[in-house]
């Protein structure tokens, strides 16, 4: 039940969070990474929900070796808006894991970094600043919680007591993802203002949204936008599979294939390295003149590809110059017209070469998926609209504040 009740708990603080993802530069993976990332990320959840059911420390403050009463202490006023202790703790360990998970540091290891106690402070600060966003964008278009969405949070928190199994259980659970229950709350009240935020104002035709009779327009620019399908052979595809790694191997799909190849290939030595990326070269330029030579490209989809997406998304990536895909790639789909296939290797030295058909743009596809289109098209301003708010933000600090260490905050 404890575990139940955390995944929980960290499922809507992360849904709270969305807002401030998009504010960040986006780094989607390229094509050939979608489904293992996806399994990674899955597996992220569960063990940030078990980390969760780990036992924190009390909250405390301790400045100049005294510790200071924190209830209603104000740590920072952010737009406007006071910060209080509660609240910067969640932010300060939530970007404490941020740092573990990104580069393997612990609060150990920035005590001893140089600037590191400080960097620390700054980017919880810019954590808070991307999830206020969402309360200036509410405020500048008037959008506030209706009855029954205040209701309907009351219900969610009443439900989250009731999962755990009791009120002990249910403070236990918090405490020990950094929470408490006002801040709980107020996570809470922050994704229903993003979702709403969603629907009123960045789709259906929101004011920071593209009409549809607009992006009608700008997907058959083809300066704009590019449908493509693409083989991708890696450089790790001729590796040997270790006899652990190679049961069922037959039986697993490309994703896992995908991944159990650049594994083996990760363990490989330099000299071990070249001679299997010389061995998937061979395999590239084989499938590149078979390419030129008009061969079927789907047909050689099936024989050579090893990316996949190219199996959930049949009828091609859509792309802008702008979408997050390797820059040797989005340059490589531009160059192509209508109906031509790569006349050479698209090489990126992350994943191997990629051979690209620049196809068609099918307005029933777009008809069917116009939604999500426009709020891809949509994803760079709505990045910049983020970073101006924020940029703007004015932020203040309590006098302690400069007093803070990293011995000051459990």
């Amino acid at each position: 039940m404890l575990k139940r009740i955390s995944a929980l708990v960290l499922a809507l603080v992360i849904a709270a969070g969305a807002m401030c993802g998009c504010s960040k530069k986006e780094v989607k993976k390229d094509s050939s990474e979608m489904d293992s990332a996806a399994a990674s990320a899955s597996k992220a959840d569960e063990d940030s929900a078990a980390e969760a059911t780990a036992d924190a420390p009390e909250a405390k403050l301790v400045i100049d070796g005294k510790e200071m009463d924190t209830e209603g202490l104000v740590v920072c006023t952010i737009d406007g808006i006071d910060v209080d202790f509660d609240t910067f703790r969640y932010y300060y360990y939530y970007t404490v894991n941020q740092i573990t998970q990104n580069y393997g540091a612990t609060l150990e290891t920035i005590k001893d970094t140089e600037g590191g106690f400080d960097a620390l402070l700054e980017n919880t600060i810019t954590n808070i600043k991307q999830e206020f966003v969402v309360y200036h964008i509410c405020e500048e278009n008037g959008i506030k919680l209706s009855d029954e969405e205040i209701k309907a949070n009351e219900d969610t928190y009443n439900n989250s007591i009731q999962q755990a199994g009791s009120e002990e259980e249910f403070d236990k659970t918090l405490k020990n993802a950094y929470l408490t229950r006002d801040v709980y709350k107020k996570m809470l009240e922050m994704a229903a203002l993003y979702s709403k935020c969603e629907d009123e104002l960045f789709t259906n035709e929101g004011v920071y949204a593209t009409s549809k009779e607009e992006f009608r327009k700008i997907v058959k620019d083809p300066k704009e936008y590019a449908c493509v399908r693409s083989i991708l052979i890696p450089y790790s595809c001729k590796t040997d599979l270790p006899d652990s790694a190679a049961d069922d191997y037959d039986a697993k799909s490309l994703s896992e294939k995908y991944s159990a190849k650049q594994m083996a290939y990760a363990g490989l030595d330099d000299d071990a390295k070249e001679t299997a990326k010389a061995a998937a070269k061979e395999l590239a330029d084989a499938c590149l003149e078979k390419a030129k030579n008009g061969d079927d490209f789907e047909k050689l989809i099936k024989e050579y590809n090893w990316d996949p997406g190219q199996e959930s998304m049949p009828d091609g990536y859509y792309l802008t110059p702008n979408s997050s895909y390797v820059k040797e790639y989005i340059d490589a789909a531009f160059d192509l017209e209508e109906g031509q296939v790569s006349t050479e290797l698209v090489e990126n030295d992350s994943y191997g070469w990629f051979i690209l058909k620049r196809m068609p743009i099918d307005m029933d596809y777009v008809e069917e998926n116009i939604e999500t289109m426009i709020q891809d098209y949509d994803l760079p301003a709505r990045q910049k609209l983020y970073t101006d708010i924020m940029d703007a933000m004015v932020v203040t600090y309590a006098d302690f504040y400069d007093k803070l260490s990293i011995e000051s905050i459990t």
